[in-house]
């Protein structure tokens, strides 16, 4: 009786405290939570038995556009979870394509969920938790109280993986997710291997050298069919995700990545990549081959798919992809083609660094900000997280996963599922590098995409200081939201002119036109708010 009066005066002033929050910037539960008993999930497991009222969390859950998955309090994983926590969780799934919507109705109707789990989908935090006070702060010192999985595998990596966590105000509003594979790029450069071994031909170590290979395959029938017109030497889409112009830039020495037109060089400075003398020399190498029929004909009109398309019929010479294997067309270039090594002076590929991103939030509502945390835990745990993420293990239908020889958890996925009774990659999921290699067999894919990502490492062209620094950038919700309209005009303006310089050709008087466009863009003051960021951070 008396555990039951604690208990119950326990979620009084935690309901309070947290309704109290609500609208502060930086609502910050780690106090009250400090208070409340570290018993969470034990407490919530033993609910009924000391008859206090069952805990029922509410999930907000975003799903992305292409997964069909079952009512989450339908599958098995989620049914043991709530057995083991003692909590009922009751959800609210919602696709990508409706999650911006959703969520800012969510968040204008005062009426919010517990938990947040949006590893596919976005969440403000600069303005929902920052500037607005409505998702509570999970930093450090609450996490560690409350969650030893997630806590652990932190502990072990050589960089701390949630630092891209702190908001711009100096605190964390999320829970990482994370699934690390030791790589270091996202497109490699390909080449047909087949074809230069028909030719005769040496393997190109340069642009130049590139070309003439690339004018070798298009006369000298390379895929030896009889037609010497067929062949397509370089396959790429202007925009085509992996496959897209930009992939071709680190060849001449800049390191475009695949969401903004900036980067940093090797003295920590924002540069901006559309302006540099590489991307002019780029544009102008591609309508070279353009103008001599060296590369695909619809590059400006064709999209990721169908660039896939194509690369299934195994007919290309040379493009840019995140790797060849499990990518649907094993049988194509997966078969001929080899990963190439730019070797120009200056050739600089752009380095990612894995670090986690936003996968769990708690509302400032939430009157069970201890147990939450001790149900996102529970979810990390390793039979349960792949359970969660791949299936049910040693399961029979085409999921799940088993344990190998090695004790090693082996992926038994075979094949597309209509219809998942799992969260797949929807699921929070922390898995740090360290981590996933002593718990999990790589897949052969993803042992073929380090090989790749080390290959370019031992060349020594991977960018001294990542892009990915501009992603963690403390900016603040003013800036982003600033920042982000500059950018849709800067994307706009940028694609537009690269399918004119290669179709139409790069002048001097063409490029400098060009130029001057950013110039009434601002784009100075867009790199100097970056600049200053930059500058607060401490870069590896």
């Amino acid at each position: 009786m008396k555990k039951k009066i604690v208990a119950m005066l326990l979620s009084a002033i935690m309901a309070i405290s947290a309704l109290s929050g609500c609208g502060d910037s930086g609502t910050d539960a780690s106090a009250d939570a400090g208070q409340s008993s570290g018993e969470g999930s034990s407490q919530a497991a033993s609910a009924d038995a000391e008859g206090q009222e069952q805990i029922t969390l509410k999930v907000m859950l975003g799903i992305r556009d292409v997964d069909s998955l079952t009512d989450p309090s339908e599958m098995p994983a989620i049914q043991r979870l709530e057995e083991q926590t003692g909590i009922q969780l009751e959800w609210e799934m919602i696709k990508a394509a409706d999650w911006p919507t959703k969520l800012n109705l969510m968040f204008a109707s005062g009426e919010y969920p517990d938990i947040i789990l949006s590893p596919n989908t976005e969440v403000d935090q600069e303005e929902y938790g920052v500037s607005q006070g409505l998702l509570i702060t999970l930093n450090d010192d609450l996490t560690s109280q409350y969650m030893p999985n997630y806590t652990e595998r932190r502990a072990a990596e050589d960089a701390d993986p949630c630092s891209s966590l702190t908001a711009s105000d100096g605190n964390k509003y999320s829970i990482g997710y994370m699934v690390g594979q030791y790589i270091n790029t996202n497109a490699h450069f390909f080449i047909n291997d087949d074809w230069l071994n028909r030719l005769n031909l040496d393997r190109p170590t340069n642009v130049e050298e590139l070309t003439d290979v690339l004018r070798a395959f298009k006369a000298q029938d390379a895929n030896g069919n009889g037609d010497p017109s067929d062949e397509v030497p370089l396959e790429m889409g202007l925009d085509a995700s992996f496959y897209g112009v930009r992939y071709m830039l680190p060849m001449f020495g800049v390191p475009a990545d695949p969401d903004k037109w900036i980067y940093l060089d090797n003295d920590k400075k924002v540069q901006f990549t559309a302006t540099q003398q590489g991307f002019r020399e780029c544009m102008e190498w591609l309508h070279t081959c353009y103008s001599e029929g060296l590369v695909d004909p619809e590059i400006i009109s064709q999209d990721a798919n169908t660039v896939e398309s194509k690369f299934k019929e195994g007919n290309v010479g040379f493009f840019t992809a995140w790797r060849l294997k499990a990518m649907g067309f094993d049988d194509g270039v997966a078969a001929t083609c080899s990963v190439y090594v730019p070797g120009d002076e200056g050739a600089m590929d752009y380095r990612s660094i894995e670090m986690a991103k936003p996968g769990a939030f708690l509302t400032c509502t939430n009157q069970h900000v201890p147990e939450s945390l001790q149900l996102l835990d529970a979810m990390l745990e390793t039979e349960m997280m792949y359970s969660l993420y791949y299936g049910e293990k040693d399961a029979s239908d085409g999921t799940g996963w088993e344990y190998n020889s090695d004790n090693k958890i082996r992926t038994l996925m075979n094949g597309d599922i209509d219809i998942k009774n799992f969260l797949d990659c929807n699921t929070l999921f922390f898995g740090p590098g360290k981590y996933i290699d002593s718990v999990f067999e790589w897949p052969e894919q993803r042992v073929e995409k380090t090989q790749y990502c080390q290959t370019y490492t031992d060349a020594g062209i991977m960018q001294t200081y990542s892009n990915d620094y501009l992603d963690l950038a403390p900016l603040t919700s003013e800036q982003l939201k600033s920042n982000s309209l500059k950018e849709t005009d800067i994307e706009n303006a940028v694609k537009e002119n690269m399918a004119t310089f290669i179709t139409e050709g790069v002048t001097d008087d063409s490029w400098n036109k060009f130029v001057s466009i950013f110039e009434g863009m601002d784009v100075e003051s867009y790199l100097s708010v970056y600049q200053a960021a930059i500058d607060t951070m401490t870069l590896e």
